[in-house]
């Protein structure tokens, strides 16, 4: 069963587990600015696995990454999403917005060890959400993601949905309880040589 710590009985302190928890690597429950994710650090394909086991689907079945703010990176995410956005883009990176490009693209940015990634293609997200972007820099500046829950099922806002609904065979060692994630998941966008295209759709982008 997961260890669970509050997020606003003392922040320090959950920031601090959390990143411990995922050093060693393990695999937690975190609040982010949409839903609830699953995070984890890379250093080996089968801490992808584990990922998708906790949520119940293929191991094969790509994930997507969370970065910390960086400037020249979040230019270039803003660059590639302008022409679909029905906001500003800077209200979407950070934010809500998952940028899915080919692996070679990001290489220049990713840290030591996640270029060698088994994807062709990798969805980022530089979240808007300042106790996330903390652990983020104090893990290296980049972990994986995905939305804590079970394949198929519905996100929950609450920590406790989130946990009943993963169970405890889901190898999740510790979660940040942050309260009510009542947010939408995020948009995504798939950018290639040929144009932009909106895979899951958000309020903030138009629909193309």
């Amino acid at each position: 069963m997961a260890q669970i710590i509050s997020a606003y009985e003392n922040l320090s302190d959950a920031l601090q587990l959390a990143a411990q928890t995922l050093n060693a690597g393990g695999i937690i429950v975190f609040p982010t600015d949409t839903v609830y994710g699953l995070l984890a650090r890379y250093t080996e394909p089968s801490d992808l696995g584990r990922l998708n086991a906790a949520k119940g689907r293929s191991p094969e079945k790509p994930i997507a990454a969370l970065a910390a703010e960086e400037p020249n990176l979040v230019e270039v995410m803003r660059r590639a999403v302008e022409p679909i956005c029905g906001a500003k883009p800077d209200q979407l990176v950070p934010g809500a917005l998952t940028i899915v490009m080919a692996l070679e693209l990001w290489q220049d940015r990713l840290p030591k060890g996640m270029d060698k990634l088994p994807y062709k293609q990798i969805g980022v997200r530089v979240p808007r959400h300042s106790a996330l972007q903390e652990l983020l820099k104090t893990c290296g500046g980049w972990l994986m993601a995905t939305s804590a829950n079970k394949e198929g099922m519905p996100t929950l806002h609450s920590l406790d949905g989130v946990l009943g609904q993963l169970g405890d065979g889901a190898g999740i060692e510790l979660a940040v309880d942050g309260g009510d994630c009542g947010n939408e998941a995020s948009g995504v966008a798939l950018v290639t040589s040929q144009g932009t295209e909106i895979i899951r759709n958000h309020p903030m982008l138009l629909r193309r």
